[in-house]
């Protein structure tokens, strides 16, 4: 996978991006209701897309959730995840994922995931992308309430893509994981976005995320949704 091309696209960006193709997002979202219920949202997110070459992408994406309700802090979450491609031919990739979060509401102080995969790319009659991926994913997690756990998962996921005009796009996608060694230990993950372009480089997006966890630390709840719609700045 030239790894050292790619380390140097993430340590030292500047050297190649005269002929690496470069995409930075900025995302700033805002959600609030007075009344019955005083409730404020804030989200904001960073991703940048690396096209190195022909047969090599990286991605990296994090972003912030932070929410009160009546004066008092009732969510918080920190996402990052990168992500590796290396394309075999047109359709066929080998992946890998390294992403980390910190959600003390659910129970989290940290938690590291290492997936690496393998994906398939189809392409259906609409004019729309359809990928199949399936791979190993290794997980370490610190709890709120003291201790730490490693686990094993054989993860599976669905992604899809449309472009109903030039600009203006919709995705989604559903990833499930289980634990190798505890069947009862499985998560799914389904996430929808749609982008509609406003003018020049900015865009309006809404999208949708339920996460169900079957097992949750803590006797959280197994199921956690959220709603965004957000402005994107493009560069």
């Amino acid at each position: 996978m030239r790894p050292v091309r790619v380390l140097l696209s993430l340590l030292l960006p500047s050297l190649i991006w005269g002929e690496a193709k470069v995409e930075q997002k900025v995302e700033l979202g805002y959600f609030g209701t007075t009344g019955n219920s005083n409730v404020t949202s804030l989200t904001t997110a960073y991703r940048i897309d690396y096209r190195i070459d022909r047969d090599n992408r990286v991605k990296l994406k994090t972003d912030i959730l932070y929410s009160t309700k009546s004066g008092k802090k009732s969510s918080e979450r920190y996402r990052s995840q990168l992500d590796i491609y290396h394309y075999i031919d047109r359709d066929r990739y080998l992946y890998s994922q390294f992403s980390f979060l910190r959600n003390t509401f659910r129970g989290y102080n940290q938690q590291y995931n290492i997936s690496p995969g393998l994906g398939h790319r189809f392409h259906t009659a609409s004019g729309g992308r359809l990928d199949l991926l399936l791979g190993y994913l290794f997980r370490r997690n610190n709890y709120t309430k003291g201790g730490g756990e490693n686990f094993n998962y054989l993860k599976g996921e669905v992604r899809y893509f449309y472009r109903f005009t030039k600009k203006n796009s919709f995705e989604t996608k559903l990833s499930f994981i289980e634990n190798i060694d505890e069947r009862r230990d499985l998560e799914s993950q389904w996430l929808s976005k749609l982008k509609l372009w406003i003018v020049d480089s900015f865009h309006f997006k809404l999208s949708f995320e339920l996460k169900y966890d079957n097992l949750p630390p803590g006797n959280k709840r197994k199921i956690d949704t959220i709603t965004k719609g957000s402005i994107v700045y493009t560069f």
